[in-house]
């Protein structure tokens, strides 16, 4: 545990002593922890022990993951506030150890008590009740009841209702691939933003927080938003779809529905793009430098070995990695 902190100030306006998320407090010793190690890691001189009592700190309890998940969030929609508004005041928190400490306490513990769910983490708390689900970097494949397959991508969560009328997938958080099999009753999956009914098909969905996409590998499907028009996809095309509408159809991207085999495909890709994507296989963070971001790479790489991978972008680009633990690497020009 780090070393204790200064309790918040009674001035600190909307503190509160815990905070609810998917029905539970979020005890204040967890969050003034979360407040204590982002001072704590943003120093470049932290010691390798004090990185490693983080990382021991971060797995100890759940409660301690959502407060540091809650931590990245604010600081990402603080990276969004014009800087004299924001990222200044963080920055002077940084002045001295024990008065940065305090400060930074009083600043973040009341956005982090007041701040509304996060989406990951309601995403979390829907996969804890969820028929099937995966953790990061875990891949599982499903003979469903009526000889069809379901391939479930990492960090997902389904539910699985095959009625008399009806059969039907609720994709609550990432990405499946379905293999329909012949069978009278029509075959649905369902996610926030509507439904997508198979065609005698082979396809994926992937959800993220705005939009489903969705790629139709074999036969077709038929894309229904909550409250925009119908749209027929074909094999070969893809799309992403809201509550209010369809985005315009494209071709697959090469390398589509790789992941079942245990592949991720790049071609003349973004650094950054492809970072981000290897990051769901990934426990913690990959973060990229804005000197590299452009840098365009291609090729298969399997998703098994994430520390390979990077390792091999290091030995292909003129990049190094920075590790703050091992959950925390920053891709940097070397």
């Amino acid at each position: 545990m780090p070393d204790p902190m200064p309790a918040p100030q009674e001035s600190a306006p909307g503190w509160r002593a815990g905070t609810a998320m998917g029905g539970r407090e979020l005890p204040r010793t967890a969050l003034e922890a979360a407040a204590h190690w982002y001072v704590q890691l943003q120093d470049e001189a932290t010691a390798p022990a004090e990185r490693a009592a983080w990382a021991r700190w971060l797995e100890a309890d759940a409660s301690h993951r959502l407060a540091w998940e809650r931590m990245q969030a604010l600081e990402q929609r603080l990276n969004g506030v014009p800087g004299a508004l924001a990222l200044p005041t963080l920055s002077s928190a940084r002045s001295s150890r024990r008065r940065r400490n305090l400060k930074l306490l009083s600043l973040l513990l009341p956005a982090l008590a007041a701040a509304p769910l996060l989406p990951s983490v309601e995403a979390g708390w829907r996969g804890v009740r969820a028929d099937l689900r995966t953790g990061t970097g875990e891949r599982r494949r499903i003979e469903l009841a009526d000889g069809g397959t379901l391939d479930i991508n990492t960090g997902s969560a389904v539910d699985v209702d095959y009625g008399p009328g009806l059969r039907q997938l609720t994709l609550l958080d990432g990405e499946i691939l379905v293999q329909t099999a012949a069978d009278p009753r029509p075959f649905e999956v369902h996610t926030g933003q509507g439904a997508i009914r198979a065609l005698g098909t082979r396809f994926s969905v992937r959800r993220d927080e705005e939009a489903t996409r969705v790629a139709v590998l074999e036969q077709a499907v038929e894309i229904r938003p909550r409250e925009g028009e119908l749209l027929r996809l074909e094999a070969g095309q893809q799309t992403a779809f809201t509550a209010r509408g369809c985005a315009p159809v494209t071709a697959l991207e090469p390398g589509t529905g790789a992941w079942r085999e245990g592949r991720l495909i790049a071609i003349d890709r973004r650094l950054e793009d492809f970072l981000a994507e290897l990051e769901r296989y990934r426990p913690g963070r990959i973060l990229c430098a804005p000197q590299v971001a452009d840098l365009r790479l291609s090729g298969a790489f399997r998703l098994g070995d994430t520390d390979a991978v990077l390792d091999n972008l290091v030995a292909s680009l003129p990049i190094r990695l920075r590790f703050a633990t091992r959950y925390w690497v920053r891709v940097e020009a070397a």
